[in-house]
Parts: structure tokens; C-alpha cells; sequence
């Protein structure tokens, strides 16, 4: 062969490597910006960066943690966030706003949240507390289900009972000084108070964890976000087959001891999974209804403000 025929090939051969190079970076380039609350749903994605997961799907993510949804949803109105892990009612509210900001792309799992009073408080029900004062974060989705709680139980939310707007770092300190007489507020604070001061619960409710991303967001990178919500079924995974280093980097990240998010463990049922099989994350149609059950009630009880078509909140 011909030195020039030689010169010919390598640098044909360099020219594919070089193609497959840059296809390789640029898919590893792929930007994704992450916020996550201070609940226990925040836990996926800190175990998400920790644990060193994104780069492995090809995602260069940055995560910012915030205390609650609102300040999240706005950073997905200015851009400034692709994806979000949350609760329901922020982006059902965020979408009455501004239609077609955002789809549901996954669903976590759960913890709770509990309506607690005072080791001292004679109250044991719900009817008890009439007349009392409530804390409570209002629009979130611990507000919408005091007011179906309360109601059931023939229990007016707007006269019978004082309703306190407070965010959800601030329930816990307004529930020890008695500024309220009772605090709806999520885990892990319920049980650090039960355990720190004998706070006793009234009630509890599930607090179902989601994964939205920006529409804008999904429609330019629809295989990053694919990509993403693999990426959450490792973080899953990782949390569910290493308990203790999850625990700790979670407590780490929120000024915890890891033994209480260890106690917590339990409450998600997707933490008991033993392979990545059985990780099942992805939109289902029973995901949908719940979605539109959660979004009826929202609007019937004034906490979203307007009409929202469901089918558009999914792929």
C-alpha cells in the first residue's frame, strides 16, 4: 500500500474517531439544572449528585436545593431550572398561571406529612381543634389536605378554625414557642419533634413525591429527559441497597441525624425494591387519575385558580 493510500486511511480512521468523540461529548455535555425541597423527597436527587449518577446517563447536572415549591416553580418560569422533583399542588398551581409550562415525567414514591400538637395539648381529633390556631404552608399540598380533612369532619377551614400562612422551615419553630396550637408539617421534622419533644399527631397523610421537567426543556432534549428519569431509577436503587450512605449524605445536606432518615426508610415503598426491575417510576394511567382526582379537588377547594385540562400535564 501506497504511503499516500497509508495517509489516506489513518486519517479516515481518525475522522470516524474523531466524529464518535464529539457525538460522545456532546451527549455528555447535556445540561440539566435540578431543584429539590427540604422534604424527604429531596432525598433522590442529593443521592442523584452524590452518589455520581447523572454523568453515568450522560447528563451534566447541577442541583439547587430550596426550602418548598413556590420559589422552585419560578425558577422554571425564568429558565433558570429544567427539571424539579416536588409534590402535586405546585405545579398544578404553576400551570394554572402559565399553561404548558411544565409535564409530570415521574412518580417517587412517598413519605407523609402530620397535623402534630404539643406533648401537653388535650386535643386528640381533628374536632378538637375548633377555635384553635393551625399552621399550615397555604397552597401547598399539605394545606389541600387539611381542608378535606377538616371538612370531613364537618369542620368549616375558613370559620371554625384560624389557618396560619407559615413556610415549612418555619412550622416546626412556630409549633415549640405556641405561636399555634397545632402544625401540619412533613417529615423528617414529625419525627424529630415526636422524639425531641413528645409531639403527638392528630392526623397523617401520604405526601406523594413527583418529577416535573420545563416543557420548553423536554421538547429541545426529549432523550436527555429520557435519560433523566433513568437516572432517577438508579438514585431509587442506590437508596434502596445502601441505606446508610444515602441516609447520612441526605441528614448531611438538611443539618440531620442520618438515624431518623434511616426510620424513614419505610414509608416508601419504592426503598424496598432488591433490583432495578422492580423500580417502576415512569407516568401509568393510575398515576393520571390520581393526578386528575388531585387536581379536581385543588380547584373545587380554591387552591388552584383556574381550569386545567389534565391530559396536558402528561406525555
Amino acid at each position: 500500500m501506497s504511503r499516500l493510500r497509508v495517509f489516506a486511511l489513518r486519517a479516515a480512521i481518525a475522522g470516524v474517531f474523531g466524529v464518535l468523540a464529539f457525538g460522545a461529548a456532546k451527549a455528555e455535555d447535556t445540561k440539566i439544572r435540578i431543584g429539590y425541597p427540604s422534604g424527604m423527597n429531596g432525598q433522590v436527587p442529593v443521592v442523584l449528585e452524590k452518589a455520581g449518577i447523572a454523568p453515568k446517563h450522560q447528563l451534566a447536572a447541577e442541583f439547587t436545593g430550596f426550602q418548598y415549591g413556590p420559589p422552585m416553580m419560578e425558577g422554571l418560569v425564568s429558565g433558570q431550572l429544567d427539571a424539579v422533583v416536588t409534590s402535586f399542588l405546585p405545579p398544578l398551581n404553576l400551570s394554572a398561571k402559565a399553561p404548558g409550562t411544565i409535564k409530570f415525567v415521574a412518580t417517587l414514591g412517598q413519605s407523609s406529612h402530620s397535623l402534630l400538637v404539643p406533648k401537653d395539648s388535650p386535643a386528640k381529633t381533628l374536632t378538637d381543634l375548633k377555635g384553635k390556631k393551625i399552621g399550615v404552608s397555604v397552597g401547598s399540598e399539605s394545606h389541600l389536605d387539611l381542608i378535606l380533612s377538616l371538612k370531613k369532619a364537618n369542620i368549616d377551614p375558613k370559620t371554625d378554625v384560624e389557618l396560619v400562612n407559615l413556610q415549612p422551615n418555619e412550622l416546626p419553630a412556630a409549633l415549640e414557642k405556641g405561636l399555634v396550637d397545632s402544625a401540619l408539617i412533613r417529615q423528617p421534622q414529625v419525627l424529630r419533634l415526636e422524639e425531641s419533644l413528645g409531639a403527638k399527631k392528630i392526623e397523617t397523610w401520604p405526601f406523594r413525591f413527583t418529577s416535573i421537567v420545563r416543557t420548553e426543556y423536554l421538547n429541545a432534549n426529549p432523550d436527555a429527559v429520557k435519560r433523566y428519569v433513568e437516572a432517577l431509577k438508579d438514585a431509587v436503587l442506590y437508596i434502596a441497597t445502601n441505606p446508610d450512605q444515602s441516609a447520612t449524605w441526605f441528614a448531611e445536606a438538611q443539618r440531620l441525624n442520618p438515624e431518623v432518615v434511616k426510620k424513614l426508610a419505610d414509608e416508601n415503598p419504592l426503598y424496598a425494591a432488591k433490583a432495578r426491575e422492580d423500580i417502576k417510576i415512569e407516568i401509568d394511567e393510575n398515576f393520571k387519575t390520581l393526578l386528575a382526582e388531585r387536581l379536581q379537588a385543588a380547584i373545587d377547594n380554591g387552591l388552584v385558580k383556574a381550569k386545567v385540562d389534565p391530559s396536558t400535564l402528561t406525555q
